[in-house]
């Protein structure tokens, strides 16, 4: 019989590749949520994270909501609603806010458990290579659409 605490990650065979929560906050604000995101998801299930759900769900409210003010956003301005110009660049700019606060809590929920997994002797890996290899590709996976709602999800601004 072993004893396991409540908070304590479970081991993973992905174990080898978790970073620091630090790091996808880091990739969002140099590369963007293409990058931070879906790497948040998979550090959760790498680190064995008891909160794996609740951070999954995280990622997911983050996308979806990005994905709803950006087309609010793009209603508002293309029925005239929203005039162009100033009006426009800062209701994108309350979308780049929502962002960077969702990853900010990503990383703040994902800080606790990964303290614990540290603790135990889990194995952290540096992310600087993942992410000076997303600063390069940042503009080629803008790149793929000009669609300004695929702009705003993955880069933050049209």
């Amino acid at each position: 019989m072993s004893y396991q605490i409540a908070d304590e990650p479970t081991e993973t065979s992905l174990g080898a590749y978790v970073v620091r929560p630090t790091a996808p906050l880091l990739a969002a604000m140099v590369c963007g949520s293409w990058l931070a995101w879906p790497w948040f998801a998979f550090n959760a299930i790498a680190m064995g994270s008891p909160t794996k759900r609740k951070e999954l769900l995280i990622v997911a409210g983050a996308f979806v909501g990005t994905a709803v003010l950006a087309m609010l956003v793009i209603f508002l301005a293309r029925g005239g609603y929203l005039p162009p110009g100033i009006p426009t660049r800062l209701a994108v700019l309350g979308i780049v806010t929502f962002k960077l606060s969702m990853t900010y809590y990503m990383s703040v929920v994902q800080e606790r458990t990964f303290h614990v997994y540290e603790y135990y002797g889990g194995s952290v890996r540096n992310a600087g290579v993942v992410i000076s290899l997303g600063y390069y590709l940042r503009s080629a996976v803008i790149g793929v659409s000009d669609d300004p709602l695929w702009i705003i999800i993955v880069a933050g601004g049209i």
